[in-house]
């Protein structure tokens, strides 16, 4: 592992302990935003799909060993990395307007989401129709709304 590598992991270990402190405890509705998830989208526009991959796995698995859910969220990100890396934009020249980042996080929250409800679904997790539209939706969009509140404090 070179050191970009650890420095992007360290940091990825940061967003795992402010999402299990902080933001598991900021519910609206019951609806929780997943800020390891817009990290991870972060480091698929600027590192190689390895790396992004390694990145989702690794995160996603401890992710699951804090919430106690093992396997869900490092499945569900790993896929998803590996699937949605070519659609995300890497243009490190161009900045992107706050809208498209907001719809770019609720697209790939949206996606994430239905993979991890589908495999939750498959050992019966989440059972109830409306917990399963509020965290589909719901999740999804508070998550776009805190990457876009965190985009607009982004450094160059």
């Amino acid at each position: 592992m070179n050191l970009q590598r650890a420095k992007d992991f360290a940091i990825g270990l940061g967003f795992v302990i402010i999402q299990i402190v902080l933001f598991r405890h900021l519910k609206f509705y019951g609806m929780q935003p997943d800020l390891v998830l817009v990290y991870l989208l972060f480091i698929m526009t600027r590192r190689d799909r390895t790396t992004s991959i390694m990145m989702a796995g690794g995160l996603g698995f401890i992710q699951d060993a804090f919430l106690d859910m093992w396997g869900l969220n490092m499945f569900a990100k790993t896929l998803l990395a590996f699937g949605g890396y070519r659609f995300i934009p890497r243009s490190a020249e161009s900045r992107l307007l706050l809208g498209q980042v907001f719809l770019l996080t609720v697209g790939a929250a949206l996606i994430h989401n239905i993979i991890f409800l589908g495999l939750s679904g498959l050992i019966g997790s989440y059972s109830t129709e409306l917990y399963f539209w509020r965290l589909w939706i719901g999740n999804s969009i508070y998550t776009g709304l805190v990457a876009s509140f965190l985009y607009l404090f982004r450094t160059k």
